[in-house]
């Protein structure tokens, strides 16, 4: 699988590394936002810390929330509108399939969060095909090609401080 990633990483820098990315005024964007998708870890004990973080998101957004379909009980409630990813909307080589994407492109957001801890290529691919402006993740290697906004955490920063830092984001603005 490494070597999958390795090819996949290899293409991106390719097709998304070339061009110059839009220059997004992020005072402006973050102050005009108000539809917000949050793309959840797959990682079970990710996905909880990151599930307990999302009442943390300012009331003025509106929240997609993206999660695999394992998670799908913890999204009974309609606080959040929810978008389940199932197995068959993974590609062979872990992608996100085209019907997937264009579902996910149907609406616009103004930021896209990629709350995946670590590197995982389907959230890193989906939070840069989603229509957004604003698209944050954690600062690691590969980031540059996926995200417009990181956030950099020291190497013993634990995992509900990352999520707490990146929440924080939202209001700094």
């Amino acid at each position: 699988m490494k070597a999958i990633q390795s090819i996949l990483l290899t293409y991106a820098k390719f097709r998304y590394g070339i061009r110059g990315g839009k220059i997004v005024n992020f005072t402006q964007a973050f102050q005009r936002a108000r539809y917000i998708v949050v793309i959840m870890p797959r990682k079970k004990e990710q996905f909880l810390i990151a599930y307990e973080m999302l009442k943390n998101i300012p009331g003025k957004f509106n929240i997609t929330v993206i999660a695999m379909a394992d998670y799908r009980n913890y999204f009974t409630v309609k606080k959040y509108r929810y978008v389940e990813v199932g197995e068959d909307d993974i590609s062979i080589f872990g992608l996100p399939k085209k019907n997937f994407v264009k579902k996910i492109a149907l609406f616009r957001y103004d930021i896209a969060i990629d709350m995946s801890f670590d590197f995982d290529i389907f959230n890193a691919w989906l939070c840069q095909k989603i229509n957004s402006g604003i698209k944050i993740g954690f600062k690691k290697e590969n980031a540059d090609l996926f995200y417009n906004f990181q956030l950099a955490i020291g190497k013993d920063t634990d995992i509900k401080s990352a999520y707490i830092g990146m929440i924080g984001s939202l209001s700094i603005f």
